[in-house]
Parts: structure tokens; sequence; C-alpha cells
């Protein structure tokens, strides 16, 4: 079986597939291929995949009646269309899987056009305009949340819930060996900032500056992991060496576990890779979106929030005395910690990965491609 697996334009979509290689790989798939945009950040991400890679240009969907960028937009369209036939026809796939995001698009509507089965995945409680479009074609459709089916109306037959694929493999849990390897002490409380890729300078700064209010409370006790992103990381990390607070600043982690395996409290936007593998691992959330309105990390964290796995922030209401206060009352109330974190556990579903690798599999095996003699 020869599976295709399309996602580019940021690590939500281009993890979640990762881990379904992985997946699909541990049950004797060896032909996959990815297909993801030209950006940096996708290249950079897939640069260790032992699978071959296809990168389509970056093409976002214009937003507004702007000629320009339609013409653009439609032009490259066009370009990634050819060079999507030609992926079709030189890997003559059993399934493409679309993670949504401008690089699924065309490789997804070339497969249907030569009746390839196709299954989409949506990361985000609510899903992005390529999925919206995509799903009416698809012949299956997972999400990561319960209740995602009312934005998909016309085909719910479709769906299935099988949760956000996490890199269950790389998800080590071992809180001594990645506080040795990060220099810091396994005893204190460790607060986690991630920045994260988008609109990283606001918490950054926020975050650093009530840092500084928790360090003038819980000097001895508390100690801190920053991952600034490529940006702010000098600013962030002279900031803390000026205060002299404990900290590990890090532009960007390779080894995303060993945070995730020092941290009791996190301060994190809120893209559905971050916060579900969080929840895999437990922890308390503050959980501050990403402002952008075509942004899908909103709704993220109130699903989160009303499940009682996190505490959600506007980015408008945050000022560095109102997170200084969130901290504080997650590190004087370790119930109300350990709740929050009880009910993010609850959302994780680790075996997400094995029930998306099951879906696709079930359907390659019973589609019918120009490229099949066997069904």
């Amino acid at each position: 079986m020869k599976i295709i697996l399309a996602a580019g334009g940021s690590g939500g979509h281009i993890f979640p597939s990762v881990a379904l290689a992985g997946e699909l790989g541990k049950r004797g798939i060896k032909e996959i291929f990815f297909i993801s945009s030209k950006r940096r950040l996708d290249k950079s991400i897939l640069a260790e995949s032992k699978y071959p890679c296809f990168f389509l240009s970056v093409n976002p969907m214009p937003l507004k009646f702007r000629p320009i960028r339609i013409i653009t937009f439609l032009f490259k369209l066009f370009s990634d269309a050819i060079m999507s036939i030609y992926i079709i026809f030189r890997v003559k796939p059993d399934v493409v899987v679309g993670f949504g995001g401008y690089s699924s698009g065309a490789i997804v509507l070339t497969a249907k056009m030569f009746n390839i089965p196709v299954v989409i995945h949506e990361q985000n409680c609510v899903p992005g305009k390529a999925n919206k479009m995509l799903g009416r074609i698809a012949d299956r459709i997972a999400v990561s949340f319960t209740g995602a089916e009312e934005h998909f109306p016309c085909v719910r037959e479709k769906l299935v819930h099988t949760g956000n694929p996490l890199r269950i493999d790389m998800l080590t849990n071992n809180r001594e060996v990645s506080a040795k390897r990060l220099g810091l002490d396994p005893e204190r409380i460790t607060i986690l900032v991630m920045g994260g890729s988008q609109g990283a300078t606001f918490l950054n700064t926020i975050a650093s500056e009530a840092a500084l209010l928790v360090n003038e409370k819980y000097a001895n006790t508390v100690q801190f992991v920053h991952i600034t992103g490529n940006n702010d990381y000098e600013n962030i990390k002279s900031f803390y060496r000026e205060k002299k607070i404990k900290n590990k600043t890090i532009s960007f982690m390779e080894r995303i576990d060993d945070a995730y395996a020092v941290s009791d409290i996190v301060i994190s936007r809120s893209g559905a890779a971050a916060v579900f593998e969080l929840a895999f691992y437990a922890r308390a959330m503050i959980l501050v979106p990403y402002p952008n309105p075509k942004n899908n990390q909103r709704s993220n964290a109130i699903y989160f929030s009303d499940k009682g796995a996190a505490i959600y922030r506007e980015e408008r209401d945050i000022s560095k005395d109102v997170l200084f206060d969130e901290v504080l009352g997650l590190l004087e109330d370790k119930i109300k910690r350990d709740e929050i974190a009880g009910c993010a556990e609850r959302l994780a579903m680790p075996e997400a990965g094995r029930l998306l690798a099951e879906e696709v599999i079930k359907l390659g095996q019973h589609g019918r491609t120009p490229f099949r003699t066997d069904v």
C-alpha cells in the first residue's frame, strides 16, 4: 500500500502527519510520501523524515477580494495542480490523507480527480477553510474534537472521531533525566512558557514580566523553561539573566518532550498539537490564543476551558499582573492545579494515531483506484 500525507504551513498540521506515518509504519506500510510547502519551517520539521518528501508552493487562500492576490493564488494553484498530477502518477497512491492548510488542497483535489480515496484530518475544534471545502469530496473526515461534526453538516456520515495523533514514540516522560539535560533542578516547580511560532513577541514579553513577579515571591522554589522562537530569543535570554531568574531559554526545541516532562504549569498559545501534547502529559495550562480571527486557536482554548482542562485568557484581557495572578493561583492551590491537569489528561486520546491509521488502511484496502489491479 502507498500512502500520501499532505500537511504544511504550520507544525500543527505537520506533527500529526508525522505521528500518523509512525503508526502506519508499525503496521507494515513502508511506502509513505509527504507533501508539504516550501516554507523553511516545513522543510526543517521534515528534514529528518526517512520518507520521500515533495514540496509545493506557499499559497494561502486570499481572505479578501484583492485582484492581484487572487491572480497570484490561482497561478500558484495551477502550478501546484500540475505538480500534483506528476506526483500522483509517480507515486500511484492507494490513499491520500490531507491535514488542512494550503499544502493539502491541490493534491487532495487531484487525487479525487483520479478516483483515489481521500481522508481529511482536522486538528482544530473549528476547521479551517481548506478542510471545510475538501470535506465535501473526502471519503472520510477524521476530527480531533467532539462536536466538530456541526461544522461538516452535509457530510456527517463520513465523520469519525479519532483525536489528534501524537508523536508518542518521542514523548518520553522522565523528569529527572529531562531536568539534567536542561540543566535544571528536578525538585523545583517548573513553569513552561511556549511563545509559539506566530505572534510570539506579545506572549514572550508578558510571560517574562510575570516571571519576574513570580520570582520575587518564589525565587528559591520556582524555575522557568521559555521557548521563544528565533526573533525574541536574545532579548528574553538577556532579561532572565539580568533579573537573576533561574531559567532555560531556548529558541526552538527538537526534544520538546524534555520541556513537557519537567513542567508543572504551562503558559502557551493554543494550537492543536500543543494542547493535545500537554494534555497527554496532564499539565495545568494557561492558554492565550493567537488573536488573528482566521486562526482557530481561540476555539481550541474555549473547548479546553469549558472541559475544566485549562485556564483561558484573551490577549486583549491579559497583562503581566493578570498572568501573575493566574500563575500564583495555580502555585498556591495544588488541588486546583491537579484538577485542571486531570481534566486535560482525559482529553488527550493517546490512541488517536492508531485510530486514524486504522481508518486510512481500511479505506486503502477497500478503495478502488486507477492504479490497482487487485480489486
